[in-house]
């Protein structure tokens, strides 16, 4: 009876480590997979992703530079909503 119980313990440790395996390989496959697009797109010149990625980062420089600044001289602007910009940055940028 226990002999049973650990060979059913070694099958379902086994079949959760291929699962893993297989998760890793799939993950770097997509991983080379997104290089390859990227440098696709960055051998064509100026693209989309790349002008979404200096307006976004312009964005988040106003809003940590620029208008505290203006505002210590007495310029008061508003803040634009940053958790949205963040969250697309990353996304160009690589991250999930």
């Amino acid at each position: 009876m226990i002999a049973r119980i650990i060979d059913l313990i070694k099958v379902g440790l086994t079949f959760f480590q291929k699962k893993e395996k297989n998760e890793q390989q799939l993950d770097v496959q997509n991983r080379h997979e997104q290089n390859q697009i990227t440098l696709e797109e960055t051998s064509k010149g100026f693209t989309w992703r790349q002008g979404l990625g200096w307006v976004l980062t312009f964005i988040i420089l106003l809003n940590y530079v620029i208008v505290p600044v203006l505002a210590f001289c007495g310029v008061v602007l508003p803040i634009l909503p940053i958790d949205e910009i963040w969250k697309v940055l990353f996304i160009l940028i690589g991250g999930s």
